[in-house]
Parts: structure tokens; sequence; C-alpha cells
């Protein structure tokens, strides 16, 4: 698709009928697959599903999953990897109401089986490589939900399912603000919670996704997310919304991320947790900048080498903010943005700092980050089952979004940390998430993580755990000399442990949870016991 001005009408008169609050995900592929059913958009491999291929899969599967009992509302675990039957079954699930609760594919043991006691699923899909951990869980439960398989074989399988079911779209009345998944948080500073969209939600990700990044008809976008993460469903949606295509892979990996790029004919992807660090990682060769990437939706942008990165691979950086919660608030445009900002906000949010009081704060003021929609269905519904967390987080009818930032004088907002992930020290509160750019910006750090430590006083010490750049030796004492001489002294790691990698969710965010609980191990080092103080008139090394 050649994503000129006639193409732009084309797909502009096509989403022009979808109004605000109404939208439903499958609608979204209906309305390619009646007026373009030729139209490519999905690339697994080297097969090419078109609208109407996935629309018509998408259908069957459909009718064989009524004719099993999943009807509007009914909850259908995923416990699938990111391929072409995970997309199927997505819409299926669309087209029937059904509500669509993904599963982390790496949880087992209690962490399974909280997600599936707390969902009450109706059914379950599971990929074969997942049957057994999903089988050991299910019976645990009260009430033994079915369980498909996606698989080959003779009955209960996807693939048998639809043999003979019809291909015409279900008539089955869905609306806008029916909820259509329950996405369950990955849980990094307290127990998950199920993230209640709504179909017209999850389709204003899309929306929202394509006026950040700019999408057209000529983009591919390069999927490496799993499902049951949300930036890989507006992905998905804000190409199909577009008319665009995408290349799917079912999981990141380092090795294979320019290849693929390459393949694909790749422009824009999303970077969560340390993508972009881990690229740059990298030793870096005359062919960095001959890429395909136009642009990298980063989450954040790593400002402390945002202009090398660019340099080197050739490419732009965009960057924005918000959680499965709340949509993508505020964003990074096509201006001069003040180095460490994540951008202004959405137009269709209202976006303020509150204090504790709820008061909204001035310019320059350090309080919550916290929104309201200014259009129906583009927030969550609320929290499964939790309905004190719900009201807690709407308290005031605000969204608060549990992260400390500041807005300044021109609209352009900060983040400054996750209000939990802040460290207090010497009557000082520490962002962990500035001490980090600090240390990120050291020329052999690959990427880092800042945690508390325990300390012998009432207060917290400052832990960072660090991964060097490829080949580079890094001692805690020349780190120790580079953060007195950058960051404020109260700031200044006591702590240093080196490692090889962070430990990661799935979806690549740092386990800080992790670091926390591991604290204060044999291989840290303490500048203290070093000789090393760090004051606030200098550092006073050992004499």
């Amino acid at each position: 698709m050649d994503g000129g001005l006639e193409d732009k009408t084309r797909v502009r008169a096509l989403n022009d009928g979808a109004v605000w609050g109404t939208d439903t995900v499958h609608g979204v592929l209906e309305r390619w697959a009646e007026r373009e059913p030729d139209r490519p958009y999905l690339t697994v491999g080297d097969d090419v599903w078109s609208m109407g291929q996935i629309n018509t899969a998408s259908n069957r599967l459909a009718h064989a999953l009524w004719n099993h009992g999943i009807t509007n509302g009914s909850r259908v675990a995923l416990m699938m990897a990111g391929s072409v039957d995970y997309v199927i079954v997505w819409f299926a699930l669309s087209k029937l109401g059904a509500i669509e609760v993904p599963i982390n594919t790496a949880y087992k043991g209690n962490l399974l089986d909280y997600i599936l006691e707390k969902s009450e699923t109706a059914a379950i899909i599971v990929d074969a490589a997942f049957l057994e951990t999903i089988s050991e869980a299910a019976e645990k439960l009260a009430t033994r939900p079915r369980i498909m398989v996606n698989g080959e074989g003779e009955s209960d399988t996807l693939h048998s399912m639809m043999k003979d079911a019809p291909e015409t779209n279900p008539d089955v009345p869905v609306k806008g603000n029916d909820p259509a998944c329950i996405i369950f948080t990955s849980g990094t500073t307290g127990p998950s919670k199920g993230v209640i969209i709504t179909q017209a939600h999850e389709v204003s990700f899309g929306r929202f996704f394509n006026e950040i990044t700019s999408m057209s008809g000529s983009d591919v976008g390069y999927n490496y997310l799993p499902f049951f993460h949300i930036a890989a469903k507006f992905l998905s949606l804000g190409t199909m919304l577009e008319g665009a295509q995408m290349a799917l892979v079912p999981a990141f990996s380092l090795s294979s991320f320019w290849k693929d790029v390459q393949r694909y004919k790749a422009t824009i992807c999303i970077a969560v947790g340390g993508l972009c660090h881990m690229l740059r990682s990298q030793p870096a060769t005359a062919e960095d900048a001959r890429n395909t990437l136009r642009l990298i939706y980063a989450v954040p942008i790593p400002s402390e080498f945002k202009e090398e990165f660019e340099t080197r691979f050739g490419l732009s950086l965009i960057e924005g903010y918000g959680s499965t919660e709340s949509n993508l608030i505020v964003y990074s445009r096509p201006e001069p943005t003040p180095p460490g900002s994540c951008g202004r906000a959405n137009s269709h949010f209202h976006v303020a700092i509150l204090g504790e009081n709820g008061e909204i704060l001035p310019p320059g003021e350090i309080g919550e980050i916290c929104a309201r929609p200014l259009v129906p269905q583009t927030i969550m519904q609320g929290y499964l089952g939790m309905p004190e967390k719900t009201l807690e987080v709407f308290e005031g009818l605000w969204f608060h979004t549990g992260d400390g930032g500041y807005q300044d004088e021109n609209g352009f907002f900060y983040f400054k940390d996750r209000l939990k992930d802040s460290i207090r020290r010497r009557g000082e509160n520490i962002s962990s998430f500035e001490v980090e750019r600090q240390i990120n910006a050291h020329p052999d750090v690959a990427e880092s993580a800042v945690v508390a430590a325990p300390s012998e006083l009432a207060e917290d010490e400052v832990l960072a755990v660090v991964v060097p750049r490829q080949g580079a030796t890094l001692a805690p004492e020349a780190l120790l000399l580079f953060c007195a001489e950058t960051m404020p002294y109260f700031m200044v790691p006591r702590f240093i442990r080196v490692r090889d990698t962070l430990p990661r969710t799935p979806t690549q965010k740092v386990r800080k949870v992790e670091l926390r609980e591991e604290g204060i191990t044999e291989d840290t080092w303490d500048s203290h016991t070093a000789g090393f103080k760090v004051t606030r008139h200098g550092l006073q090394t050992p004499s």
C-alpha cells in the first residue's frame, strides 16, 4: 500500500462511521473485510494473511465456540504465545461479546492459581506447550473450566472445532461499553489486579497510538510483544485501523531483532522495558543506520542517550506515557521537547498534577499525575472484584496513576517515579528513575535499576544494580566517582551491584520487587566498607 492521499481518504471514510464509545474490536476488522477483503494485514514467517482471511477464520471459530457454550459475557482465559492463532481467537471472542482474559505464559504455581481463581473463567484456550501447566492449575478450582487446546488433534482443539463451522459473521449484539478483556497487571509492586477494558476502550488505544506515531497505510508494525500486554493489542489495532500491515513474532529476540526488521521491512515498533538499552549495548557497526525503521515508540525515551541512539540507528524516538488502566494520556510530538519530559497531554484527556488533598498543583510542583477522560470509553471500567481499589484509584473523580511528576509552565509533563518506588534518604525524597537516568549516562553502562536498601539508620540507602555494556569492564569505584560528579550527594548510591542481566517480567519490565527482596547480596559492593563517603562537601576517598 502506498499510503498516499487516495489511500488515506479511503481509510478515513472507512473509520468515520465509528463514534467514540461505540466501536468494537471486531468491528474494525469487519469493516475492512467487507470493503477490502484482500488487503494484506498480518505476516507471520512467510505467510501473509489478508483482512478477509482473518475475518473468515475468526467467524468460523466464533461459531464453534458458541456451540461449545461460549456466549456473550463468558470469560475465556487465553494462555498462548503471540501467533496468527491468537489473533483469530482474539477477534472470535470479540464477535461473541465474550471477555478475553489473557494470561502471562510464564505464570505457574500460586501466580497462575490466583489469576484463574480471580477471573472465574468458563473456559481456557491454551497452546499445547502450556497444557500441563494450565491443567494442574485448573484442577484446583472449585468449578473446573473447559480446556480447549490450540493444536492439532481429534477433539477439543481449535482446528478440529472450526472444520465445519460457518464463515458468516455471527449475529451477536456487542456494544462499545461491553467488557472486551480483563488484563492482569504484572504485579511488580503488589498482587496483580484485573483491569476491565471495554470494547471501545481497547480500540481507542489503537486510535491514540496512530495519532502519536502518525501511522499510515504504508507502515509495517513489528510486534514481538505478548498479547497479555496492552501494547501488543494497540499496535495490532493501530495498524488495522489504518490499513497498515503487521509482522508478528512469538517473542523478543535481541539477536534476531534487526534481521526481522529488515526481513519484514518494518517501520514502527514499540520499546518497553530496556529494549533501547539492549540495542545500544551491542557493538556499533557501519550498518546500524541502514534499516527500515522510521520510529520507535519508547516507554520511556532514554533521554540520557536519545540523540546518540537516533543518529546511530537512523530513526526517531517518540514517547508515550500511560497505563493499561488509563490509556495513552501524555505523549511527545514532532516538536522540540524538553529533556526528560514525556510530552504534553493527549487532547482527549484532562491531565493534571494533584497534591495530597486533591488540589491541582501549579507548574513546577511535584505531585501525583492524574487524568480524566473527555470522551467516553477511553479509560478502564474498574478492577475485577476489587470495588474498594476501584474507588480508591478514582478518588475525587480523577484517575490516580500512582506516579509522581510535575508539569512545567509550557504544559510539558515530567515523570519522576512510581510513588511506591521513591526512596527516602537524608531527609530527601529520591527518584529511582532519575538516579537510573544518570547512571545510564556512563559510557560503560548498558542499563541499571535503583531500589531502596536497608540502612543502619531509620531511612533508606540507595542500591544500584548495574549491567555493563557488552565488552566493558565496570569497576564500582569508577561508577561511584561518576555518580558523585553528576548527581546531588544524597542521590549517590551507597551500594553497587554488577550483574549480567536484570530480572524482568515477560513484558520486559524490570522486576524491582525481586531486587528489593534480594537486598544486599554477597557480590554487592559497599562504598562505606571500601572507605568512601559522599558528603554535601564532596567525595571522601580512602586515605
